[in-house]
């Protein structure tokens, strides 16, 4: 796990997000270092909901073509 990676994952702990939640967005997001780096600087500057945090990475997803189902 990439520094940038374990950075992203205390934060979201440190919000109270879920395991799962956590786990699977580390999953989806190594697949691009910058996407990585987009979304830790989104949950600090936004300290996003669970909610919010998913709908981001989902864009995320959508601009990068991303086939996260299989």
């Amino acid at each position: 796990m990439t520094a940038n990676e374990q950075a992203l994952l205390a934060q979201m702990q440190d919000l109270g997000y879920s395991h799962g939640l956590c786990i699977t967005a580390l999953q989806i997001l190594s697949q691009d270092k910058l996407a990585v780096s987009d979304m830790l600087a989104f949950i600090y500057d936004e300290r996003p909901t669970e909610e919010d945090f998913i709908k981001k990475m989902a864009r995320i997803c959508e601009a990068n073509s991303w086939d996260t189902i299989g």
